[in-house]
């Protein structure tokens, strides 16, 4: 198997389990312990929507409008998940700080 190609399955990897930790702290800033624990399957089902809308967004635009129109939903696109990313990593570590897990 070629070299790259594993590099970038693994760092694919490594981004849907980012992915996931974000949209675990999202989902316990909004729901408390108990009911957290009961929408798991739905957490995983949003990670996978926001995949999916990714996937149409890279692709679907340039399909349309072509390469100069295009760059600016690229650019929010990537805006967009860093955003997501960095707000969702957040929000998971202080959970775990609330939850008495990190001590600060």
């Amino acid at each position: 198997m070629n070299n790259k190609l594993v590099k970038i399955m693994m760092l694919s990897l490594v981004l849907v389990w980012i992915m996931i930790y974000a949209t675990e702290g999202i989902a316990k800033a909004i729901w408390p312990t108990k009911q957290y624990k009961k929408y798991r399957l739905w957490i995983f089902a949003m990670v996978l929507l926001n995949v999916f809308i990714s996937f149409f967004l890279m692709f679907s635009p340039y399909q349309l409008f072509g390469q100069s129109s295009s760059d600016g939903y690229y650019s929010l696109l990537v805006t967009a998940h860093i955003t997501y990313l960095i707000v969702g990593c957040g929000l998971h570590v202080f959970s775990q700080v609330d939850e008495k897990k990190i001590v600060a």
